[in-house]
């Protein structure tokens, strides 16, 4: 199967492969004849390609018992299937309308970052959600800011600040974690230390 121009198109030698040369031969003349199907090379390097919903309204048209099984399959499974797949990815034009939606909301993020937190707006943290709508009139790019409720603390400070009163919101169990990692490094370093002084000794 190839997607080309919103449409579903099958390499032709595959359907030959399928229904022989010689109904081939026949459908192939109906899809030659039908200025509404569409026999196209894709690309310069690309095979023949048929159109599926052309492909089977030639196949109504053969009384041979391979069409006819053709025709079902294309039908009552591969048609419906396809109709079931998600919206393709985005194309270049989408890609563009979505970051020109990104641009906007990091704009207005650091700008009221800028205008309300004062020298702290540095610390500020976002969540930028994308959304596209393919089926929307003017494909239009959706996008959500959201505010985190975090703050980037110095390495140096962050000892000072959980040994303080008010400390940091964590329980028990995340400090356990946070001062085992700290002595796994803190002993990593240490060992290390000690077989360079007796290496050099």
């Amino acid at each position: 199967m190839l997607h080309h121009n919103d449409q579903w198109w099958l390499h032709s030698s595959d359907v030959l492969a399928v229904i022989g040369r010689r109904l081939g031969r026949r459908i192939q003349q109906l899809l030659s004849a039908d200025p509404n199907t569409g026999i196209a090379p894709v690309g310069d390097e690309q095979p023949e390609c048929w159109l599926a919903t052309a492909l089977l309204r030639v196949l109504r048209r053969s009384g041979k018992p391979l069409a006819r099984q053709l025709r079902n399959w294309l039908n009552s499974e591969l048609l419906p299937a396809l109709a079931q797949l998600p919206p393709a990815a985005p194309r270049w034009e989408q890609a563009l309308a979505l970051a020109a939606e990104a641009g906007v909301q990091v704009s207005h993020a650091v700008l009221q970052a800028v205008l309300t937190q004062g020298t702290r707006w540095q610390h500020s943290h976002w969540l930028l959600t994308l959304d596209y709508t393919p089926d929307h009139p003017l494909r239009h790019a959706h996008g959500r800011l959201l505010g985190l409720n975090s703050s980037a603390t110095p390495l140096q400070a962050l000892a000072q600040q959980i040994a303080t009163a008010q400390g940091i919101a964590a329980d028990n169990g995340e400090l356990l974690v946070l001062a085992s990692a700290c002595h796994q490094q803190l002993r990593g370093r240490l060992q290390r230390q000690a077989r360079r002084v007796m290496q050099a000794g």
